[in-house]
């Protein structure tokens, strides 16, 4: 079943983040390295409240991938290059969860 790896940056008071950076460098980085290791896409969220309040996280980015064991492997191999580059765009970590896909429509 597919997995989905959902990213996502804190929205907190002193939360530093460069979309511009994010989307020209940062994620066309994630796309070649982790490319090599079975990911399928990528989508990049700017994450609003209900009633447009502010919410827990400011971008949610979800990764796609066929496997698990593909995510790991990516990780374990070039997980220190796409991580190093975090505070290029963000003085905050991220939040990473997996996600099996268990329906869709």
């Amino acid at each position: 079943m597919a997995v989905t790896i959902t990213v996502l940056y804190p929205n907190v008071e002193d939360a530093r983040f460069n979309l511009d950076y994010y989307l020209s460098k940062h994620m066309p980085l994630v796309a070649e390295r982790f490319g090599r290791h079975g990911l399928k896409g990528w989508r990049v969220a700017r994450l609003t409240g209900p009633q447009g309040g502010k919410p827990p996280f400011s971008i949610m980015a979800t990764l796609e991938f066929d496997r698990a064991d593909q995510f790991g492997a990516a990780i374990a191999a070039e997980g220190a290059a796409v991580m190093g580059d975090v505070p290029n765009f963000s003085n905050k970590e991220p939040v990473i969860i997996i996600g099996e896909v268990v329906g869709q429509a």
